[in-house]
C-alpha cells in the first residue's frame, strides 16, 4: 500500500461546555476534500471516550495491530506491519488506566505473512483517567485510515471540555482491552 497525503485539522472547543459533552469533531479529508476519517471525545465519568468513524471503504488500524501482528507471526518474517492507532492525552486529564477498544476486524492474509487488525465504522477507545488541572484536556488522535488501494496519515487534535455539568458512567462492556507490548 502506498501512503498518501497528510491533513490534520484541528478542533478547539470553548471552557463554557460541560463534562461529558462530545469536543468539536476533527475530520480529516483527501486532496479533493472527501471526508475519510472524523473523530471526536468526551470525559465520561472517570474514562476518556473517543470515537473514530471511519468513512465507508475506509478503516483505521487497531491500537495494537503491531503487538497482534507480532503474535501471529510468532518471530517470522513480515513484509510490513502497518501503523498502529495511538491516542495523546494532555492538558487537564491524565492516562491512569489501560486502553481499551472496539473489537478490531482481522484483515490478515496469512498466505503472504502479512497480519492487520483494524476498525471499520465508528469504533470506540476508552482509558480511565484523572484530571490534573484546568477547564479541557487535549486529545490527539494519530491513526492510518486505508481503503483497499492506498494509505494517509491521518492526526486529529480535539479539545475535551471538562468544566461544570454532571458526569456520565461509563462501562468498557462491549470493548476489548488493548494489548500492551
Amino acid at each position: 500500500m502506498t501512503f498518501g497525503f497528510r491533513f490534520a485539522v484541528a478542533a478547539m472547543f470553548t471552557a463554557s461546555l460541560w463534562a461529558g459533552s462530545w469536543s468539536s469533531p476533527a475530520e480529516a479529508t483527501d486532496a479533493a476534500g472527501n471526508a475519510l476519517v472524523s473523530c471526536r471525545a468526551k470525559l465520561s465519568g472517570d474514562h476518556l471516550v473517543v470515537e473514530v468513524r471511519a468513512t465507508q471503504g475506509w478503516h483505521v488500524y487497531a491500537m495494537d495491530n503491531q503487538r497482534r501482528a507480532k503474535e501471529a507471526l510468532a518471530g517470522r518474517m513480515s513484509l510490513g506491519v502497518e501503523q498502529d492507532t495511538e491516542v495523546l492525552v494532555s492538558g487537564g486529564l491524565k492516562v491512569v488506566g489501560d486502553w481499551y477498544q472496539t473489537k478490531p476486524e482481522d484483515f490478515s492474509q496469512p498466505e503472504l505473512r502479512w497480519y492487520s487488525y483494524g476498525l471499520e465504522g465508528t469504533s470506540t477507545l476508552a482509558a480511565k483517567v484523572e484530571r490534573t488541572a484546568g477547564d479541557s484536556a487535549s486529545v490527539t488522535v494519530r491513526a492510518q485510515a486505508c481503503d483497499s488501494a492506498s494509505c494517509v496519515a491521518v492526526e486529529a487534535d480535539l479539545s475535551v471540555p471538562l468544566a461544570g455539568g454532571a458526569e456520565e458512567p461509563f462501562s468498557t462492556d462491549g470493548l476489548v482491552p488493548v494489548r500492551s507490548s
